[in-house]
């Protein structure tokens, strides 16, 4: 009963009755197998083969023994596959896989050995020594190192929530959460569970419910893969056990291997078996229920399968501001209503689950005053003093578009308080421009020729205007709000002032000049901006008659230049060309002239000159070579003794001095002339400076 192996007598007694024992177990399980004691055969064979220490038996020859009474041989093939599951002392070397139901096939051999297994010592360090607090804790642990369960989420301008304990954890802000939960909330594909449900009911309680239900999504995992995720920890949890047992004992070098890459397939399997977990989405359908619906199968980030699923509902591609007018397709206005808060606006998808869930509100916010800045819509802000701010095809501020006071208004129910003057320029407004004609404007300047009433201007946004915009095989109408006469006369003196818009009303003419009283009436007609007069067309030989003795001023050149144009122009443009003809030197300011750039009340004192023929200066010494450097006359004898070896060192390239002589002071010139003639001995180009 005894036997000497690997330097130790081993008692083999014990061993057998254990797993004779296991045998019987096995034969009171499979009845089939009771009568003809097949499992007991089995073990004597596996024994007997084992003898003497390395032998094994081979399973067609384990069959025929253990099978000479013929018995079924399904349930025979089940008996030795469910020994090999519950044996401590069959030999795993050619076990096969690590999980009997992967494994259909029998190993090739059997052996007996005097130590128990790697699967059997991981089998009941599974089922005795790893607690389920361990493996719930290693699960946590697991999933919040699963970066497939959050990778891309952050990306995409989304809040992310891993593992929130409560539902007060997550915001209700009308930001975008993507809420990863723990398996507290394991839910089913139709059945969404009370722990999952709560996050999207509440948002601090019971007694607060969440207000922005369209903006949460939950990633949480369905119970079968929950159950798989826990036994993938479990059986890692149990090889470490395994590990740790063998620690300090004598282990054959392929039981190490085998342990070592049992250890690296658990470790590899859990991360797996936890995104394979989580495939179910808890989130609130259009008709505000929480639903869950399941995910098709995927290795890939959670997230992106998340959002490429239609039954989320969420939507990456930008809105379109006008998508967000009372037409369009998500009905954001009450009947009658005609102005909004900004915020509440922008909200909206995050509210309503009616709508699409959209991931960057803050792209919502942009687009809706992207509609400001088109002109869909006008912003207004009350001011503390009880003033109002407003906006219309212009950017609101950063500070302002903060505000939750900001609202946006219908532009035929808005009334605009400040006109930017870009807007008055030829087309940046559908219609403005149109039909105005030349309205007596004729400017001589070689301009475009448009005209614009003031009488037309102040109609045009009278309100209730609807202007027409050509489309592709459509004309898109253009609301034009209502903007008070002062703000418009206001436009009109910054668009003057800026040069974006000239003005004319009987001899009155104006560009880039404030308006002067009486000007801005009834007869006043803007035209664009002329285009500059060129310096030439002011010189004396241009404009005789502005010129006396070779000097003109600012008051006779206007005169002249609208004589010769047939029109009058304005100083500032005359101005402008003369600052050019000054820059570009047809002209000079005298020196007991006033300012360029002043009013016409002061264009007389403007005076100027022909331009003087300058003669050049004298050509001055030669500037020395980039690099070059200052010698004293010392420090040239120094220079002197090194040219033997500078020419030797560069022998095979081009060395050339560069050498300019200069005579500090006043020198005279027979110092001067000595000093040349001894250079001439060296070079009869160099010369002293």
């Amino acid at each position: 009963s005894t036997e000497r192996a690997e330097g130790n007598r081993v008692d083999w007694a014990p061993l057998l009755e254990a797993e004779l024992a296991r045998a019987r177990q096995i034969q009171d399980e499979l009845p089939a197998l009771r009568e003809g004691r097949e499992a007991e055969q089995a073990v004597i064979a596996v024994f007997l083969h084992s003898q003497p220490i390395g032998h094994k038996a081979y399973t067609p020859e384990l069959v025929r023994m253990a099978g000479s009474r013929a018995p079924d041989a399904i349930e025979l093939e089940k008996g030795l596959r469910r020994w090999r599951e519950i044996s401590w002392f069959l030999d795993d070397e050619d076990a096969g896989a690590e999980e009997p139901a992967a494994a259909p096939e029998l190993p090739k051999s059997w052996r007996l050995g005097n130590r128990p297994n790697l699967r059997q010592m991981h089998d009941e360090a599974c089922r005795q020594r790893v607690s389920a607090e361990a493996v719930e804790a290693r699960l946590e642990e697991a999933v919040r190192k699963a970066r497939p369960l959050t990778e891309g989420a952050s990306a995409a301008g989304v809040s992310v929530h891993l593992l929130p304990d409560s539902p007060r954890d997550v915001g209700d802000d009308g930001s975008f959460r993507y809420v990863v939960l723990g398996p507290r909330a394991a839910s089913e594909s139709g059945k969404p569970g009370a722990f999952a449900k709560r996050f999207l009911d509440e948002a601090g309680g019971p007694h607060r419910p969440r207000v922005h239900r369209n903006a949460v999504v939950l990633a949480v995992p369905s119970h079968g893969g929950l159950e798989a995720a826990r036994a993938a920890v479990r059986a890692l949890l149990g090889w470490d056990d395994v590990k740790e047992q063998l620690q300090g004992h004598q282990v054959d070098q392929a039981q190490h291997y085998r342990l070592v890459r049992r250890l690296q397939e658990a470790r590899v399997r859990v991360p797996d078996a936890v995104r394979q977990a989580y495939s179910i989405v808890v989130t609130v359908n259009e008709r505000n229920a929480v639903h869950a619906f399941k995910l098709a199968p995927g290795a890939g980030p959670l997230f992106a399968g998340i959002k490429g699923d239609d039954r989320a509902r969420i939507k990456e591609a930008a809105v379109d501001a006008a998508a967000l007018l009372p037409d369009g397709p998500y009905d954001l206005w009450r009947e009658g209503e005609d102005a909004r808060f900004v915020k509440a606006l922008a909200d909206s998808f995050a509210r309503y689950p009616r709508l699409p869930k959209v991931l960057n509100p803050g792209v919502l916010l942009d687009t809706v005053l992207q509609g400001v800045e088109r002109g869909l819509l006008a912003a207004r802000l009350a001011r503390p003093d009880a003033s109002v701010r407003t906006w219309w095809r212009e950017a609101v501020d950063p500070e302002s578009r903060t505000d939750p006071q900001l609202e946006v208004v219908l532009p035929e129910k808005a009334e605009l308080g400040r006109l930017p003057e870009d807007l008055l320029a030829p087309g940046a407004l559908p219609e403005l421009w149109e039909g105005g004609g030349d309205a007596g404007g004729a400017d001589g300047t070689g301009g475009s020729g448009h005209a614009l009433t003031l009488r037309r201007l102040l109609d045009y946004f009278r309100g209730g205007h609807v202007a027409r915009v050509p489309r592709e095989g459509y004309d898109d109408t253009f609301v034009i709000p209502r903007c008070p006469e002062p703000a418009i006369l206001d436009a009109v003196q910054r668009g003057v002032g800026r040069g974006t818009l000239w003005i004319t009303n009987g001899p009155a003419s104006v560009w880039k000049e404030p308006i002067p009283y009486g000007v801005l009436d009834e007869r006043a007609v803007l035209h664009p901006a002329p285009d500059l007069i060129p310096p030439q067309e002011l010189v004396e030989q241009a404009l005789p008659g502005a010129w006396e003795d070779g000097r003109a001023n600012g008051a006779a050149l206007v005169q002249a230049a609208s004589q010769a144009r047939g029109a009058a122009l304005p100083w500032g443009l005359v101005r402008e060309s003369i600052r050019a003809g000054v820059e570009s030197r047809w002209l000079r300011v005298a020196e007991d002239s006033g300012p360029v750039d002043c009013g016409y009340d002061e264009a007389g004192h403007l005076r100027l000159e022909r331009p003087e023929q300058l003669k050049p200066p004298p050509p001055g010494p030669p500037a020395p070579p980039a690099g070059g450097v200052v010698l004293e006359g010392s420090r040239i004898q120094d220079l002197a003794e090194i040219v033997p070896a500078m020419m030797e060192a560069s022998a095979g390239s081009k060395l050339r001095f560069h050498v300019r002589v200069a005579l500090d002071g006043e020198a005279p010139e027979e110092v001067r002339a000595t000093l040349d003639k001894l250079l001439a001995g060296v070079s009869e180009d160099l010369k002293t400076t």
